[in-house]
């Protein structure tokens, strides 16, 4: 049973993996309403008061995508989001939206962001 259960594990995760596209983060516009994997380094973050701003491939207002991460699902992180990702490289999964011109993937789980 443990064998099946392996298995089926592994071939979920396969699956899974090739499901998502990887692609840069300067391309996120061409992906909008897209589940993709985007990889960079985290230059910039700030926590407000409902949100946290992660931004990748730029300081703002030069950021190439932002990710964002609501207060409520902070408390899922084993530490603050704003100082835990900041300065490192990371891979973000996630839905690509448009907010006001900036592309952004609104973080809901911390599984979906990996330090590299």
């Amino acid at each position: 049973m443990k064998k099946y259960a392996l298995l089926a594990a592994m071939i979920f995760s396969f699956y899974f993996a090739k499901s998502q596209t990887l692609v840069l983060a300067k391309d996120a516009g061409q992906y909008v309403g897209k589940t993709v994997t985007i990889c960079d380094s985290v230059f910039s973050a700030k926590s407000l008061d409902k949100l946290t701003l992660i931004n990748l491939g730029g300081a703002y207002p030069k950021e190439l995508i932002t990710i964002v991460i609501n207060k409520a699902d902070e408390a899922k992180f084993p530490s603050n989001p704003e100082s835990m990702f900041l300065g490192n490289n990371i891979c973000v999964t996630g839905i690509v939206t448009d907010f006001k011109g900036k592309k952004q993937i609104v973080v809901t789980e911390p599984k979906q962001i990996v330090v590299k």
